[in-house]
């Protein structure tokens, strides 16, 4: 018996947010080694296997239903005690938020470091770069109570140099 192990993975990327997606199979070939072909061809059925069930993975991720699901759900608590920085994630900024700017999902800790990167490299201080996020907007906001939406176009209109 021959035993083969078939690993597929795949990043799916939206709103400067990734989510990864990944499948291991493992099974027996029957056929002997002395017939190539056959075994490459039951290698490849595995491997079409694999792709199928990803594939069906991914979709069920990204469909309506999915998507409106989690939109209804509180997000779930992120793990940021890597490294010795403090990270602000969306659920303490909505705690420590005076005022929430709407009940839409806050922005991601990525698109926030984002936006900071964005501000050191243009050497503008966090109150520079909100003001240049309130002329974007429209509206004044502070930079951890930008909802996920808004941080996208704040970022796209940054990236392009102008206002969203």
């Amino acid at each position: 018996m021959l035993k083969v192990n078939v690993g597929i993975s795949r990043k799916v990327s939206r709103d400067y947010n990734s989510t990864g997606f990944s499948i291991n199979l493992e099974g027996e070939i029957g056929i002997p080694l002395d017939h190539p072909e056959r075994v490459l061809e039951k290698i490849q059925e595995f491997y079409d296997l694999a792709e199928e069930s990803l594939r069906h993975q991914v979709d069920r991720h990204e469909g309506d239903s999915a998507i409106a699901s989690r939109d209804q759900e509180p997000p779930s608590p992120r793990n940021t005690n890597s490294g010795t920085a403090r990270v602000r994630t969306p659920e303490t900024r909505r705690e420590s938020a005076s005022t929430p700017t709407s009940k839409a999902e806050t922005a991601s800790t990525k698109q926030i470091n984002y936006l900071l990167e964005i501000g050191r490299r243009r050497r503008l201080t966090t109150t520079q770069l909100e003001a240049e996020v309130a002329q974007i907007l429209g509206r004044s906001v502070g930079l951890y109570e930008l909802a996920k939406g808004e941080a996208g176009a704040v970022i796209d209109a940054l990236k392009s140099g102008s206002k969203a």
